[in-house]
C-alpha cells in the first residue's frame, strides 16, 4: 500500500504542481495547495493507514476463542506476556456482547475506553471521533468553496448523520464455532465487496464505514472544486444573475453622446439665431401657434364628457385616464392628472439644474 501511495501521490502532486508555477500567486492558487494537501492526506489515510483490527491481523474469525487470540499475539510478538492495552482487550472479548460491539464501534473504542460496561457507554465514548472528522471536513469545505458551502455541508451532515444511525442500528450476530453465518442474498453482495473489511463473512462496519468516509471526504472537495456550476433544489439558493458583457452597450453610448452634444449645441445656437432674424422668428412663431392650437384641440378632447356619457372613454382624455396618465387639471371634486403632475416636476428639476429658458425667446417689443 505504501508503493501505491507513493506511486499515486506522485501522479496527482507533479501535474499540480506544474498547473500552479505556470499561475500567479492569488486565492485561487492558495486555495488549489491547501486541495493538493488534502488530497495527499486522505491518500495516504486510506492507503496506509488502515483501521487497527486484531481479528484482521490475526486472520482469525471473530468468534475465535480469548485463549487461541492471546496465544498467537504472543507468538507473533515473541514476548512472554502481552501489555496492559491487549490484556484488558482480550478480557473484555470475552463477553460475547462486548465482542458484538467490535465490528460496530472497532478496535480503538474497545481497547481505549477504560470505564465503558453497556451499549450506551461505548456508543458515547465513540461519538466524538467521527463528529470532530465531519467538523473538520466541513470547516474545509468552507474555506475552499462560497457557493456550493451550503449544499456540501447539507451533504456532510446527512452522511454524518446515516453512518451513526447506521452503527447503532445495524445487526450484528456473531455466529458459534463451527456455525456459519445466515445472510440473505443482498448481505453476501455486500460482504463480497467489503471482503477486505470483514473476518470469516462478518463485516466489521466499523471499518468499512470509517474507508467509505475517508473516500467521501477525498471525492467532495474536488467535485467542488472542479465541477462546473450546478444548483441543487432547496440547498444551492438563487442562482447567481448572470454576468453581462457591458462593452457593447458604454461603446454604443459613447458614440450617441459623441453625436447629441454636438447638436444639442448647435440648436441652442440655431434657436438664438431664430430670434434675430425677423423672417424666421415669425415663421416660428407661426409654427408655435399651430402647434399649440392643434395641441389645445388635442387636450381638449372629451373635456367636457362627464362619466358614463358617450365619448367618455374613447375621447383622448378619457384614453389617458384609462392609462392612468391623466393630464387633467386640478379642480374642485378632481385630483391633478398625473402626467400633468410628473410634468411640473420635471420642468421644476430642469430649471433647479440650471436649464432656464433662453432670453432670445421673448419677444422685443
Amino acid at each position: 500500500m505504501a508503493t501505491t501511495f507513493i506511486a499515486t501521490s506522485l501522479a496527482i502532486a507533479l501535474p499540480w504542481v506544474y498547473f500552479l508555477r505556470r499561475n500567479p500567486l492569488s486565492w485561487s492558487t492558495f486555495v488549489s495547495i491547501l486541495i493538493l494537501v488534502h488530497t495527499l492526506t486522505g491518500l495516504h489515510t486510506l492507503l496506509v493507514r488502515s483501521p487497527p483490527n486484531i481479528f484482521r491481523a490475526l486472520q482469525v474469525p471473530l468468534n475465535t476463542p480469548t485463549d487461541a487470540i492471546r496465544t498467537l499475539l504472543l507468538l507473533g510478538s515473541n514476548v512472554k506476556e502481552l501489555n496492559i492495552e491487549f490484556e484488558e482487550l482480550i478480557r473484555r472479548l470475552a463477553s460475547h456482547d462486548v465482542r458484538a460491539l467490535y465490528p460496530r464501534f472497532g478496535h480503538n473504542v474497545l481497547a481505549t475506553c477504560t470505564y465503558c460496561q453497556s451499549f450506551e457507554d461505548f456508543a458515547m465514548y465513540a461519538l466524538p471521533r467521527p463528529l470532530i472528522s465531519y467538523i473538520r471536513e466541513i470547516a474545509f469545505v468552507g474555506l475552499i468553496t462560497t457557493s456550493r458551502r451550503k449544499a456540501a455541508t447539507t451533504a456532510l451532515f446527512f452522511i454524518f448523520v446515516a453512518e451513526f444511525y447506521w452503527l447503532l442500528t445495524v445487526d450484528i450476530k456473531i455466529p458459534l464455532r463451527g456455525d456459519s453465518q445466515p445472510g440473505t442474498f443482498w448481505v453476501r453482495v455486500v460482504q463480497s465487496y467489503t471482503r477486505m473489511y470483514s473476518v470469516d463473512d462478518l463485516i466489521q462496519w466499523h471499518d468499512t464505514l470509517l474507508n467509505m468516509r475517508h473516500i467521501i471526504f477525498l471525492i467532495l472537495p474536488l467535485l467542488i472544486h472542479f465541477l462546473p456550476p450546478f444548483r441543487l433544489p432547496f440547498l444551492s439558493g438563487p442562482a447567481p444573475a448572470p454576468i453581462v458583457d457591458s462593452t457593447p452597450l458604454l461603446v454604443q453610448t459613447h458614440q450617441t453622446l459623441a453625436h447629441l452634444l454636438p447638436a444639442l449645441h448647435f440648436l441652442k445656437y440655431a434657436q438664438a439665431a431664430i430670434m434675430r432674424v425677423p423672417d424666421l422668428r415669425a415663421r416660428t412663431n407661426a409654427w408655435w401657434e399651430e402647434e399649440a392650437r392643434v395641441g389645445e384641440w388635442i387636450r381638449g378632447d372629451g373635456a367636457d364628457a362627464k362619466a358614463g356619457e358617450e365619448g367618455a372613454t374613447t375621447s383622448v382624455r378619457g384614453v389617458a385616464r384609462g392609462l392612468e396618465l391623466s393630464f387633467d387639471e386640478a379642480i374642485e371634486g378632481r385630483e391633478e392628472g398625473k402626467l400633468r403632475a410628473s410634468a411640473k416636476v420635471m420642468t421644476k428639476v430642469l430649471i433647479g439644474d440650471g436649464l432656464k429658458p433662453s432670453e432670445h425667446w421673448h419677444q422685443s417689443s
